[in-house]
C-alpha cells in the first residue's frame, strides 16, 4: 500500500502568497491616499482662500470632495465623512453636507449631528431668503449667530444676516432706523467681542457703523478688518472702498489738526498694505 502523500501544489508555497500581499499592500496604501490627498486638497482650499484666490481655492475644496468621496466608499470613517462635509460646505452644498456630518456622526464623530442640525438651519433660511420670506430667514440667521459653535456656519450666516438686516433699515422712519441700526451694533459688538480676531467681524462693524454715520469708528474698524483677514476677495473689496470712502470725507471734515494726524494714520496702513495711493488700494486697475 502506497502511503499519502501531502499536497504538493504550488499554493502551498510562501512564493505564492506574494501576489496576494502586494495586492492588499496596494489597496490599503490607494485607501490611505485618497485620505491624504483630500486633506492637502483642503488644506490647499484654505490657504488660497486666505490669500483671495477665490476660483482656485474652489478647484482644491472640489478636489478635496472627490477624494474624501472615495474614501467613504471605500472604507468608511468618522474622518472621511467629516472631511467631506467640511469640502461640500465650502463648495456651498448645504444638503450634501448635512448627510456627510450624520454619517460622521454614526460612525463616532461627536460633533456631527450638531454641524448637521446647523447645515440644515442655514439652508433652510437661504431657501426662505430665496423665496422672499426674509423675515423668516432673517430669524433663522439671528438663530445660528447666537447659538451655532460651527464657525463656518455662523460666519455665513452673518453675511446674510447683515445684508438683510441693513436692507430693512433702509426702509424705516429716520427714529425707527436709529434705534434698528442701534441694536445691530450692539449685536456685532458682541460679536466682534467673542472673536475679536475674526476679520469678518470687524468688516460687519464698519458697515454698521458707517449707516450710524460714525465714519471714523468705521474707518478703524475697516482697517482691523483690512489687517485680520476677510473671507472673500469680493468682501475686501468693498471693505478697501469702504477705507476710501471714509478717507475722503474725513480728510473733508476734520479741522486741521486732526486731519494731519488722520493723514499720517492713513498713510501708515497703505503704505503696510502696498497700495498705489492714497486713494488706489493694489488690486485697482489704472
Amino acid at each position: 500500500m502506497m502511503k499519502a502523500r501531502p499536497p504538493s501544489g504550488r499554493s502551498w508555497r510562501p512564493a505564492a502568497l506574494i501576489p496576494v500581499i502586494l495586492l492588499a499592500a496596494a489597496f490599503a496604501a490607494a485607501c490611505a491616499t485618497h485620505l491624504r490627498q483630500a486633506k492637502t486638497a483642503y488644506a490647499e482650499g484654505q490657504e488660497l482662500s486666505r490669500r483671495y484666490r477665490t476660483e482656485q481655492a474652489l478647484a482644491a475644496y472640489k478636489r478635496s470632495l472627490d477624494e474624501s468621496t472615495l474614501e467613504a466608499r471605500s472604507h468608511p470613517s468618522a474622518q472621511a465623512f467629516m472631511l467631506k462635509g467640511l469640502a461640500e460646505v465650502n463648495l456651498g452644498l448645504w444638503a450634501e453636507a448635512e448627510r456627510s456630518f450624520l454619517a460622521a456622526a454614526g460612525l463616532g464623530f461627536e460633533s456631527g449631528e450638531a454641524w448637521a442640525a446647523d447645515v440644515s438651519v442655514l439652508g433652510l433660511a437661504m431657501s426662505f431668503e430665496s423665496l422672499g420670506i426674509k423675515d423668516t430667514a432673517l430669524r433663522a440667521y439671528e438663530n445660528l449667530l447666537g447659538r451655532s459653535a460651527f464657525r463656518p456656519v455662523r460666519l455665513a450666516a452673518a453675511q446674510r444676516w447683515l445684508d438683510l438686516s441693513l436692507a430693512a433699515s433702509l426702509g424705516l422712519g429716520t427714529k425707527e432706523r436709529e434705534r434698528a441700526l442701534a441694536d445691530l451694533a450692539r449685536t456685532v459688538d458682541r460679536l466682534v467681542a467673542g472673536e475679536f480676531a475674526c476679520g469678518y467681524y470687524h468688516y460687519m462693524a464698519s458697515q454698521v457703523e458707517s449707516h450710524r454715520g460714525d465714519l471714523r469708528r468705521s474707518y478703524d474698524e475697516a482697517a482691523a478688518a483690512r489687517e485680520l483677514g476677510l473671507p472673500t476677495e469680493k468682501i475686501l473689496r468693498d471693505n478697501d472702498n469702504q477705507l476710501v470712502f471714509c478717507r475722503d470725507s474725513l480728510m473733508a471734515s476734520l479741522a486741521a489738526p486732526e486731519r494731519e494726524a488722520f493723514s499720517a494714520v492713513h498713510a501708515s496702513w497703505t503704505k503696510k498694505w502696498g497700495w498705489k495711493d492714497a486713494r488706489t488700494p493694489d488690486w485697482k486697475q489704472e
